[in-house]
């Protein structure tokens, strides 16, 4: 059987959506004030790594523009926020986190429908987050895509963990069984 890269970012696209979904239904169980204590990470609590990955997301899907500039995926207005900024959170509530993290997981998983595993190898540009300018390639900016957000999910585990929270979303094997 030959090893299909295209199905691969289909599956971590279905994953990461059924992830996400699992995590943020255990963080609704949480109250807005234990989401939003400090933790000591990067990002200071929940709530702000939540609010990271989604500015990223959204960011990571502007830049794949570059790749295909008449996408009807990446040309969703959704994907235009007017208070996008690495400055302050997307959101304030919990709700339009959780919100925006179903719209780009659909998202997500749409661009890597639509765009064709003939041109994963294919290079483009764009701007990090501090303005210089960038080189990727296709494949591994998507691997990238997925990777930042399993970092994050780990950090928000691990914070569970020292809560005591029981929560079982990042269980591998429930998904592969579940294939």
């Amino acid at each position: 059987m030959a090893y299909d890269i295209k199905q691969s970012f289909l599956n971590l696209a279905c994953y990461n959506e059924r992830v996400n979904r699992e995590m943020y239904a255990v963080l609704s169980v949480l109250t807005d004030k234990a989401r939003k204590q400090d933790a000591g990470s990067w990002f200071g609590s929940i709530h702000g790594i939540l609010n990271h990955i989604i500015i990223c997301d959204v960011n990571w899907l502007k830049r794949y523009r570059a790749l295909a500039p008449d996408s009807p995926v990446l040309n969703d207005p959704r994907l235009d926020p007017p208070n996008l900024s690495w400055e302050h959170d997307l959101h304030d509530d919990f709700a339009g986190l959780r919100e925006d993290r179903a719209i780009l997981d659909e998202r997500i998983g749409a661009w890597l429908e639509e765009f064709p595993a003939t041109r994963y190898a294919e290079g483009f540009e764009y701007q990090d987050s501090v303005g210089n300018l960038r080189h990727a390639t296709a494949g591994a900016a998507f691997e990238f895509l997925f990777l930042h957000q399993t970092h994050h999910r780990g950090q928000i585990s691990q914070i569970l963990d020292r809560m005591g929270v029981a929560h079982s979303f990042a269980d591998n094997a429930a998904y592969l069984e579940g294939q």
